[in-house]
């Protein structure tokens, strides 16, 4: 039954056309069911009011709290997302006046590794853990249901920072060694990668929900986007996943998983192939084993298109309905974070950089 009112719900948000999506009232289910969400970085806009149940603002800017307000106006759940393994947080600083690049994960060659220009993926200090929790205090102040703190991950080939080393030698009680050094230095290296992102999630999740509950008698939620282990066995991360399957202080997870993962080139009878269907029916199943027979929420998301902004709208609506159709065919999940970034689905054009790019279809955005 939950399915069939989950699917009606998702036809619903997805066949409304998000220019003429303004009327607040509520045909299908209760909002405070929390059944479907997106994340977005702005404030209310009429252009991709898509009426599901909650937004995820994402960031930590103190503007964040004014979209927050914007969307709540608008009967919206509100919700908050950061990210937890990079981040605008280039305010940060130590005890010693460091800042973030100090964090910086460090590949073997001395290259910092980082996520985009200017923000790198970090070393999960205890001060940073503790830097994070005070950011996210306005943000409950504001009146979030929930944090999101997004992709605890380690690339598998860093770990040679001096704040890695600091790390080694605090969990270990021993002289740091390089992972490149042998095989039990790599899984040395590799098991404090999980320990430090483990002790990040708990350290921030445990102070933002204490800080909640007594300043605003509120009980705040903690979930984890991440993507799923096969993704990262792909790409050669380290996650902390599996230690969120008896997690005390997490409520749940959103499983990452959309075109730009499923499409990831898998071997199949010794042939390497983009397989998405059956990519996203792995990864969405692999990924509701972390809720399975617990009290903790999971949200599937899918992308109606994906990071790589220079395929066509053909492609992305076939890869689209192939992971959409991959999470509905798994039966014990039923809620779904139905797009990231709405705003460049219905106000982006592709192929980006084309003189032939086009906005969405008619048929597609309705």
């Amino acid at each position: 039954m939950k399915k069939k009112i989950l699917l009606i719900g998702l036809v619903t948000a997805l066949a409304t056309p998000a220019l003429a999506a303004q009327e607040k009232t509520r045909l299908v289910t209760d909002r405070e069911l929390e059944l479907t969400g997106f994340q977005e970085p702005g404030s209310y806009t009429p252009a991709y009011d898509l009426r599901n149940d909650f937004v995820m603002v994402y960031g930590i800017h103190k503007s964040r709290i004014a979209a927050l307000q914007s969307w709540v106006d608008q009967g919206y759940v509100p919700h908050l997302m950061t990210g937890i393994a990079w981040g605008d947080y280039q305010d940060f600083r130590d005890r010693h006046g460091r800042d973030l690049m100090s964090l910086a994960q460090i590949e073997a060659d001395g290259r910092e590794k980082m996520h985009h220009p200017g923000v790198p993926y970090i070393v999960p200090s205890i001060e940073f853990a503790d830097y994070l929790t005070e950011q996210l205090k306005p943000m409950i102040d504001a009146g979030v249901r929930a944090i999101h703190l997004e992709e605890p991950e380690f690339w598998a080939g860093t770990g040679f920072s001096p704040a890695f080393a600091r790390e080694w030698q605090l969990y270990y009680r021993e002289p740091y060694v390089r992972a490149d050094s042998s095989p039990d230095a790599q899984y040395k290296a590799s098991r404090l990668k999980h320990y430090l992102y483990g002790r990040a999630l708990r350290r921030v999740a445990e102070a933002c929900k204490e800080y909640a509950f007594q300043k605003h008698q509120r009980d705040l939620r903690i979930y984890v986007p991440t993507h799923s282990l096969i993704s990262y066995t792909q790409i050669s991360m380290v996650s902390p996943q599996s230690s969120l399957i008896d997690s005390a202080v997490v409520d749940g997870c959103i499983a990452q998983v959309w075109t730009g993962t499923a499409r990831f080139p898998n071997v199949y009878h010794g042939q390497a192939a983009e397989r998405t269907f059956e990519g996203a029916f792995l990864e969405y199943g692999v990924m509701q084993e972390l809720v399975r027979g617990t009290n903790r929420r999971m949200w599937f998301l899918a992308d109606p298109v994906e990071d790589n902004p220079r395929h066509d709208w053909d492609d992305y609506r076939v890869n689209y309905k192939a992971t959409l159709i991959a999470s509905l065919l798994q039966p014990h999940i039923w809620h779904y974070e139905i797009c990231p970034w709405p705003s460049r689905i219905f106000l982006g054009k592709y192929p980006a950089g084309s003189p032939d790019a086009q906005p969405i279809p008619g048929a597609y955005a309705t």
